[in-house]
């Protein structure tokens, strides 16, 4: 591991610098302060276990609700900005999630999500469902153990809140910039003894998008309705089975995605490479959050989940069962040239339905606790894209439409896991895990071209009819060493292994991509000081990772391959610390050097270089340096309550969106501010919060792709500016 190669040195005396300067402001303050609280413990079960945050050995971090609540987190916008090496991309109709520098593809997953302990099977479902939570964790890199496919990159849980033994109630309605209001309600309590339920609700709409469309009387992009309710239940059977039954459904709908023109390279627009008859005389836009749409622009999607976990707590340890069916629908329509003209337009459908079912055991003493445990999945997916040419383009002369039908796409998952700590001293602890995973799919698509002459004949031509199965298996596991090196802090090593499925891309006449593997290499501490007032975490990690997928690009079509190899290594660190009652900071650094090994891939923007190999280029989505910086205010407010103030930045270096190393695929460094102010009454049933959203209106990408189509760069805008107030109304608290 070329640890030089990141500037740890420099790195580690920056970071030294920021703790000792932390350190001696809480100690300065604590001679001052009459009482200073403690930063409170947060519990999380990351790792199936309920375990202390600092307690845990990994790369682990907790937001909890009143982070949540206070700082308006509300979603992986948001949440990017508030937690290291996280970062949230939004392009063509499908966000997700990457974690130092892993991430998604094809929809599959490389950061696995769960909502109240129930897996994700695709990346798109992770924007959707972000209401009314008690914690959000975040474990980086590989979970091959304990989550098994799909995390390579690392989990991010959502853990809802949970029903209350008591009545409790909320009411809250919001207003913001682009004609944006919010109502959101909650209700929770007992129905008899033993029996609790709790509704959440929240409906989000934006009448005024954040990206106009240039063209006259064209519908601005980024505007619609967002609508989520999530109703629980608890049961106690007896005094040792509980069960918890859930249903959540959320919907989005409106044009609430988009990309634009991003360079400006109209004589690509008019190359034999794309033979379009745009050229030079084309009309779009470079500008951030401004778009030319001269057809429809709409989504409309739909999840739904319904889920059953049942606990029982015998004398020797606990049985767990979580058992979900989930379903998904997405339905995106978008003007794909980026032009004033009609060149081309998608209409992309899928539908996902997915049955799961997993098994914990888990059990253990004052020196051993152990967990195994089996999982399983059979999902349906199915995807129609057509991609309609309404102008003369790609050497058809006539309207054209590339029909692609993924009709079947069938998988079916099997795992069993294993995974224990056991105490070797009263200071050393050793972790074991191992998971063995079986992947099967099978699958089928028909892609034709439909020429439509504007005549009653209609011409199809087949272009791939072609089914595939293929089963994978695979192995991974983890092996941890942790120890005390004083009462209140730890270090740990650890190596870890994961691996993402392979699949099968619809529009492309290709064999399976194969998974990805990675495997992990990990230093860590964590320490609390000053009596709990201060915790830091930090870690070294090193990554090989093989086979990784990538789309390379050839004249204007795509095949998906797996580049032979990618290094990735880099250092994290993160501070709290309560410097006196009243004030309060937060600090998050990452440095990462992520990059291609050997792979050759030909850049259509400049296909005259023929094919590159691109071994040393960084990784998309994997800025070398990632800093957050958190500072809170909180105060008797002089006219009665409590005011709580925060001012938050995220910074990011210059990020990569392609494999080539070019200024133009990529967005320079770039920093986010958000600003809250937190109002509460006295006896808690009043609160207001102003908040300004970027407030420095900062202008930055998330997103880019080379348009092969057009010959273009198009990508997507993060929001600008955005400031509103929100007042929330609790019933039933003491």
């Amino acid at each position: 591991m070329n640890l030089t190669k990141l500037g740890i040195s420099r790195l580690l005396k920056t970071s030294l610098l920021v703790w000792l300067g932390t350190a001696a402001a809480s100690i300065s303050t604590l001679a001052i302060a009459a009482e200073v609280g403690v930063i409170e413990e947060i519990v999380v079960t990351a790792q199936k276990r309920e375990q202390s945050l600092q307690e845990v050995a990994a790369s682990i971090s907790a937001l909890t609700a009143q982070d949540l609540e206070f700082k308006g987190l509300k979603d992986l916008r948001d949440l990017q900005f508030a937690v290291p090496s996280l970062h949230f991309k939004e392009g063509i109709g499908e966000p997700s999630i990457s974690i130092r520098g892993v991430g998604a593809f094809a929809t599959q997953p490389g950061v696995a999500t769960s909502l109240g302990g129930v897996y994700q099977t695709r990346s798109t479902t992770a924007q959707l469902y972000q209401l009314d939570m008690q914690r959000v964790e975040v474990l980086r890199g590989p979970q091959g153990t304990l989550y098994g496919r799909n995390s390579n990159g690392g989990v991010v849980n959502f853990i809802p809140a949970a029903p209350t033994e008591d009545f409790e109630a909320l009411l809250r309605a919001g207003y913001a910039e682009f004609d944006e209001y919010n109502v959101q309600g909650v209700v929770s309590g007992p129905i008899s003894e033993g029996v609790r339920y709790r509704i959440a609700a929240d409906h989000r709409e934006s009448d005024e998008g954040w990206v106009e469309n240039l063209n006259p009387g064209g519908e601005d992009l980024m505007e619609g309705r967002y609508s989520n309710v999530r109703a629980q239940l608890d049961v106690d059977f007896a005094e040792s089975l509980y069960a918890n039954l859930i249903f959540a459904r959320s919907t989005l709908e409106g044009p609430l995605d988009h990309f634009s023109a991003m360079t400006e390279n109209k004589d690509l627009l008019g190359s034999p490479a794309t033979d379009t008859q745009a050229g030079p005389d084309a009309v779009f836009s470079t500008e951030p959050h401004e778009i030319y749409a001269n057809t429809e622009n709409d989504s409309d999607r739909t999840y739904q989940l319904l889920g059953l976990t049942l606990e029982w707590d015998l004398e020797w340890g606990t049985i767990k069962s979580i058992t979900a069916y989930q379903e998904y629908e997405d339905l995106f329509i978008a003007d794909r040239d980026q032009t004033a003209l009609s060149i081309y337009d998608t209409d992309d459908d899928s539908k996902t339905e997915s049955f799961t079912q997993e098994i914990n055991v888990l059990g253990g003493n004052e020196t051993f606790n152990w967990v195994v445990g089996a999982f399983f999945l059979e999902e349906d997916y199915e995807r129609h894209l057509m991609f309609d040419i309404l102008s003369p383009a790609l050497s058809i002369p006539v309207p054209a439409r590339l029909d692609f039908n993924q009709s079947k796409f069938e998988t079916e998952s099997i795992s069993i896991f294993a995974d224990g700590t056991v105490d070797v001293t009263d200071r050393a602890r050793v972790s074991l895990g191992l998971r063995y995973n079986e992947d099967d799919i099978d699958e089928y698509h028909q892609n034709n071209l439909i020429i439509l002459p504007g005549t009653p004949f209609e011409a199809v031509v087949p272009v791939c009819d072609k089914s595939e199965s293929e089963t994978w298996d695979s192995t991974t596991g983890r092996v941890v060493f942790q120890y005390d090196v004083h009462d209140a802090g730890n270090v740990y090593v650890s190596y870890s292994t994961g691996f993402k499925a392979g699949g099968v891309v619809g529009f492309e006449c290709t064999a399976p991509y194969n998974p990805e593997e990675i495997d992990s290499y990990e230093v860590g501490y964590k320490a609390t000081f000053h009596e709990g007032r201060t915790s830091v975490s930090a870690a070294v990690f090193y990554y090989d990772y093989t086979d990784f997928q990538v789309f390379q690009v050839t004249d204007t079509a795509t095949t998906t391959v797996n580049a032979d190899e990618a290094d990735i290594q880099g250092f994290e660190f993160e501070a709290n610390s309560l410097l006196n009652d009243k004030w309060s900071i937060s600090f998050g650094l990452t440095l990462l050097d992520a990059e291609f090994g050997n792979f050759n891939s030909l850049d259509s923007m400049f296909p005259a270089l023929g094919s590159q190999n691109v071994k040393g280029n960084p990784l998309p989505f994997a800025p070398k340096t990632s800093v957050n910086l958190g500072v809170s205010f909180t105060s008797a407010a002089p006219w009665g309550g409590t005011l709580f103030l925060s001012a938050d930045g995220a910074y990011r270096s210059r990020t990569q969106f392609r494999e080539f190393d070019e200024d133009l695929d990529s967005q320079s460094s770039y920093t986010v501010f958000n600003l809250n102010a937190v109002w509460e009454s006295d006896d808690g049933r009043w609160q207001t919060r102003l908040f300004a959203k970027n407030a420095t209106d900062e202008e930055y990408r998330v997103f880019t792709y080379a348009a092969a189509a057009s010959g273009n760069r198009a990508g997507s805008w993060g929001i600008p500016r955005q400031a509103g107030v929100e007042v929330t109304r609790r019933f039933g608290q003491n």
